[in-house]
């Protein structure tokens, strides 16, 4: 594992158990809420985790497609 990887990790750390209760509430939601409401928490999670990942991005290991 790098030291970027292990920094990333110790910095997301907090957010693990938020994100098991938005998998589990997806999951245990699937067959009575429509899937927009049902992935929001889902949805916010990845959005914190790209913006810890955006100071320390340099876009040199972008794809394209």
């Amino acid at each position: 594992m790098t030291p970027y990887q292990k920094q990333f990790l110790q910095k997301t750390q907090w957010l693990r158990p938020i994100t098991r209760m938005a998998t589990a509430f997806s999951i245990g939601t699937s067959s009575w809420l429509p899937s927009p409401i049902r992935n929001a928490p889902l949805k916010l999670i990845q959005r914190i985790l790209r913006a810890y990942h955006k100071p320390t991005d340099s876009g040199c290991n972008k794809h394209g497609g």
